[in-house]
Order: structure tokens, then sequence, then C-alpha cells
């Protein structure tokens, strides 16, 4: 009677760390493109950033998000105040956000003294 029971099966087991595998790869996804959804514009020509930049986002309704965190336009003065300004800057618009805030984000930043501003864009 002993005999029956000295092996272990595994194969639940590996069904269940199979399925606890393709969750995290599923959510990993979501994880890696953050919280605010942003369609960027696309374009054929451009340059990957690797550097370290403080990151704007400006969803299609003009609100501003910086590290996922909605900003009104005094608290980003304020942060940018403590930014070092030779830091690069990205800016991720959504493609159809109206292009008046996202000059007026531009003058606010070259107003700070930013001069390295890049835009978040897919090919």
């Amino acid at each position: 009677m002993r005999d029956n029971f000295a092996e272990i099966n595994v194969v639940p087991l590996v069904d269940v760390m199979l399925v606890l595998i393709v969750i995290v790869l599923v959510t990993a996804n979501f994880m890696v493109r953050g919280v605010i959804h942003v369609n960027l514009p696309t374009a054929e020509s451009g340059q990957n950033t690797t550097q370290a930049a403080l990151h704007l986002e400006m969803a299609k309704d003009g609100s501003v998000y910086l590290d996922e965190r909605k900003i009104d336009e005094a608290q980003l003065v304020s942060r940018l105040s403590e930014e070092s300004r030779d830091k690069n800057i990205l800016i991720s618009a959504d493609r159809e956000l109206p292009i008046q805030p996202f000059v007026t984000m531009v003058d606010l930043l070259k107003k700070q003294g930013f001069n390295r501003i890049s835009v978040q864009t897919e090919k």
C-alpha cells in the first residue's frame, strides 16, 4: 500500500507555474507602458534616446503628467526649478492634442532654461 504513494505527481505543479508565468508576462506589458494612455504620433525619422530624461506626458485633453502623476503649471514650474538645466526632457504628447497646449509647454520649458527637449514618437 505504501508503494502507491511513493511518487509525487508534478504535472499539476507545472500547470500552475505555467499559468503564473503567462499572467506575469501579460501584465508586464502594461507596467512598462505606464498608466497614462497616450497615442503617440508617428514619424519616419528619429533617434533613440538612451540618456535619463525627465518624462512629461500630455493627454489629449491637455492635462500634463510628470512621473505618472497629474500636475498643474505651478507645480511643474516648482518641480523644474529643482532640476539641472542640462537634463534631457522627453515629451510624450497625444497625437490628438491640439498644437497650442504643446507649444505652451515647450515655451514654458524654454523660459525655465531647458534646451534639451525631445518629442517621443512611434515608427
